[in-house]
């Protein structure tokens, strides 16, 4: 579906932008139809023809469009402070906005587009788009948004978005193989399947919530609590086997569960190992 920018939704979003002419929106508008077509491209994929399908999605996608464009040409603007944000120089007689302000400015919009991106993954998870390759690049662990990092790591500041996220993201990848050595790459992929589509069970439920603290613990180097974490785990995969058919159909399953054969006294050959 074809979506409209104009000067009211793009100061509306970007309130720093908002100003008695139309100048800053007039140099970003050339550019925000390049970032939704990027934006098509790696996040949304057939979605984006079907953005209606999902509430408050569409208004998501302008949202992040708008901030993301704003994001990649504040560098290229020769801004100055007005009494309703930020312009652009016209005349001589406008100094710029110092480097301290812009970059403070830049800083602002991109947490606030990255914000926006992780809401419009969660919008995504449990649609039709969980089935898409778009769905695997954008959601390759089990923690895939700054929010959920927040919840399963304590950081010295509150103020995390999906860079903090991007930056974690080998250690998350480092735990995540423990995870499959030890309850098997067929059940990790399961419970990672399910968050695409947002389809957990009760007891899926619980071994996710096992799952993302477990690699919360591996992010903060908190090695005893992980290997605690890591014992439950199998503990609980263990208990609930009959439920969790991905774990108890695994060869690590089997391997676990391997029983040698016992000699009997009237079998005719002796079996030795």
């Amino acid at each position: 579906m074809a979506i409209t920018f104009s000067q009211n939704v793009f100061e509306r979003i970007c309130t720093s932008a908002t100003n008695s002419t139309a100048e800053v929106y007039d140099m970003i508008a050339p550019h925000l139809d390049d970032t939704l077509q990027s934006i098509n491209r790696v996040l949304l994929g057939d979605m984006a023809e079907k953005l209606d399908t999902v509430p408050g999605l569409e208004a998501a996608v302008v949202k992040l469009v708008c901030l993301r464009t704003y994001q990649e040409q504040i560098p290229q603007l020769d801004l100055v402070l007005t009494p309703t944000g930020f312009g652009v120089v016209s005349n001589q007689n406008l100094a710029p906005a110092s480097a301290d302000r812009v970059k403070n400015l830049l800083q602002q919009v991109t947490n606030s587009a990255e914000d926006a991106y992780d809401r419009c993954l969660e919008l995504l998870v449990g649609t039709d788009w969980a089935d898409t390759a778009q769905a695997r690049i954008n959601i390759p662990n089990l923690i895939y948004t700054a929010r959920q990092l927040k919840m399963y790591v304590e950081f010295p500041s509150a103020d995390v978005h999906r860079s903090k996220l991007v930056e974690c993201r080998s250690r998350m990848y480092q735990a995540e193989e423990k995870l499959r050595q030890h309850v098997s790459a067929e059940f990790f992929d399961h419970i990672l399947e399910q968050t695409r589509h947002n389809a957990y069970t009760k007891e899926e439920t619980a071994m996710a919530d096992y799952m993302c603290k477990f690699i919360g613990f591996c992010i903060a180097k908190d090695w005893p609590t992980a290997k605690a974490m890591l014992d439950r785990i199998e503990n609980y995969a263990e208990a609930k086997a009959e439920t969790f058919t991905a774990y108890k159909d695994s060869e690590a399953y089997k391997v676990k569960h391997f029983e040698t054969y016992k000699n009997e006294k009237d079998d005719s050959t002796y079996f030795w190992g």
